[in-house]
């Protein structure tokens, strides 16, 4: 089992890491191929799929743990009630998202506004957008399963083989037929998601120890369970997607196709540096699991708030790193003109990657604690009202205004978020910050310090200054945070730790 555990482990951290340098490397071929118009209208189109996604009323997510659960209690007949229930729900669901985007490619400018009277064949593109989706949600039920047999491995190694393929397929493609990028890009997507379904597909089927579907073990109680189960998570999941999803709708349809690039690649840099301080990977549910367990709320105070602080150590340091190096990057990156363009929006943006990081763990705990409910129903509300909070921003100032206006609803959300999570592990709110980003605030301010000097002696000017900067500073910041902010039995423990794993046989 741990030898399953390492392989899930370490296929998904080379999965993210594949999937950071090929959008590194395919990003500046889609915007030259496609201009800043017609790659604003993909970013919008995909905007639409990921609001289709709402139509799974979460059980995609749930899915892992009901098949997790049968699997372990090796009870077959729940378990093929489970895939085949949630097979026809989604079979269902997969059939209604093709009739929305054939009604979209009927008539586009509901959602892409006048400007799409010059783009042409973007019907066709609807209806292969429309044809991926028919297949994407019966998909996921053959991802889910592969999970909860534990055999993330093999999802992750076809992923990254398909990104690969996938890449060089784009970028050829691009190059060869100029001028019909939205087409390609359009056709590119069911072609690798069918060759994905028949692959994790038949995977399912050849696996003697998963039952075969069958519409015979569908059920309306298991629709039911599933559907009750994934309530809350669904209502995270809509306040999620709302509010990330309808930044490129509001920009398309308020200020213009041509400036969604400009929001965008600022957010895709903020979403990646989030996601590398996310992959550390800490087993926290078992943490959180044991104390609530025992009873012990005094052990389950401390496990939440020291692993709080641990992943603040990275959390908060990435809006830094991308304060003092993110323009250049991007410059460096895209072009000088999207780093330009883009620099408010990056600056207004990392307001919300810091409240994020400062409340990084508190839905968790409240997750742990089965009281998410009411931080959930938050989240949603806020992100309704981001919409025409959002929409009143890019009428007033334009794209510094959208960015603004929605970042405002996350910062709200990520501070009401500590303060509930607070009230619930009956934790002061000055207690929190000052277990948490007060034992931090000095070796970070060491970093601001070392960035802001090598920016003045030595400007970066290319990717190898840029890696010199971050790796002079993070030889004071890591020292620091060892002797400022960890403790001597801490520092022990960890010390222990790391010998025991170069020595363990």
């Amino acid at each position: 089992m741990s030898k399953k555990l390492l392989l899930n482990s370490l296929s998904g951290t080379a999965l993210y890491a594949v999937n950071v340098v090929v959008t590194f490397i395919i990003s500046p071929v889609l915007i030259r191929a496609l201009g800043n118009r017609d790659y604003g209208l993909w970013e919008l189109v995909m905007s639409v799929i990921g609001y289709m996604g709402l139509l799974d009323l979460g059980i995609g997510g749930s899915l892992v743990r009901f098949v997790s659960v049968a699997d372990g209690r090796q009870d077959k007949e729940d378990l093929q009630q489970t895939i085949s229930t949630a097979f026809t729900f989604f079979a269902i669901v997969g059939f209604v998202a093709v009739l929305i985007f054939l009604s979209l490619g009927y008539s586009p400018g509901i959602i892409a506004g006048s400007e799409i009277k010059n783009i042409a064949n973007l019907s066709t593109v609807f209806i292969l957008l429309g044809i991926n989706a028919g297949m994407l949600f019966p998909l996921q039920v053959f991802i889910t399963t592969l999970m909860g047999v534990q055999r993330h491995y093999f999802i992750n190694n076809v992923r990254i083989v398909l990104v690969i393929i996938r890449a060089c397929f784009t970028y050829y493609l691009l190059l060869r037929y100029q001028g019909r990028g939205l087409i390609i890009l359009a056709l590119l997507e069911p072609i690798f998601t069918a060759i994905q379904f028949a692959l994790f597909a038949g995977a399912v089927f050849i696996d003697r120890n998963i039952p075969k579907l069958s519409l015979s073990a569908v059920t309306y109680y298991k629709a039911k369970e599933m559907i009750t189960f994934s309530a809350k998570s669904a209502t995270m999941l809509i306040a999620s997607r709302l509010q990330n999803q309808s930044v490129p709708l509001i920009i398309g349809n308020m200020i213009g196709l041509g400036q969604i690039v400009y929001y965008v690649i600022p957010n895709r840099l903020v979403n990646y540096a989030k996601g590398m301080s996310q992959a550390i990977g800490f087993p926290l549910a078992p943490y959180f699991g044991a104390a609530i367990g025992r009873g012990d709320h005094s052990e389950l105070v401390k496990s939440w708030l020291n692993t709080t602080l641990a992943l603040q150590i990275v959390s908060l340091a990435m809006p830094i790193v991308i304060f003092f190096c993110g323009e250049t990057f991007l410059g460096l990156w895209i072009g000088k003109e999207y780093a330009i363009a883009g620099h408010m929006v990056l600056y207004i943006l990392l307001a919300g990657m810091v409240a994020d990081s400062l409340a990084t763990n508190a839905f968790r705990i409240l997750t742990a604690q089965g009281k998410h409910g009411r931080c959930a129903l938050l989240w949603l509300i806020l992100s309704l009202l981001s919409i025409p909070v959002g929409i009143f921003g890019a009428h007033k100032w334009g794209l510094t205004g959208v960015a603004a206006a929605t970042t405002m609803v996350t910062v709200l959300a990520n501070l009401l978020t500590v303060y509930m999570a607070c009230t619930a592990m009956q934790v002061p709110l000055i207690t929190y910050f000052k277990e948490t980003l007060l034992r931090i605030a000095l070796p970070l301010m060491l970093f601001v310090a070392a960035l802001w000097c090598l920016g003045i002696i030595y400007p970066a000017k290319n990717y190898v200054d840029l890696l010199l900067h971050l790796f002079l500073a993070s030889c004071i910041y890591l020292p620091a945070i060892w002797l400022l902010t960890l403790g001597a039995d801490l520092r022990e423990r960890l010390q222990d730790l790391i010998r025991m794993r170069i020595f363990a046989k």
